[in-house]
């Protein structure tokens, strides 16, 4: 396990590569993670009308879909 004075030393010499201090360089590098997380849970903003459309879509029956039916009824190649 790294040491509270290994991660500063590493933090102080990846900052001095930077020419900022190490209080710059944890405020970007938080920053670009905070970015990243958000990314990757993208929010998808809908007014009233389009969200009770899209909650009607997921509710709603699926339609019979014959080809996939005949996919899954089909053996997989490893048991013929």
């Amino acid at each position: 396990m790294t040491t509270k004075e290994d991660r500063l030393t590493l933090i102080d010499r990846a900052a001095a590569i930077r020419g900022i201090t190490r209080t710059e360089f944890m405020f970007r590098s938080s920053e670009v993670a905070a970015i990243e997380t958000l990314n990757e849970r993208p929010v998808i903003a809908l007014d009233d009308e389009a969200y009770d459309a899209f909650i009607a879509a997921l509710d709603a029956p699926m339609e019979s879909n014959v080809r996939l039916k005949e996919r899954f009824a089909r053996k997989p190649l490893w048991k013929r």
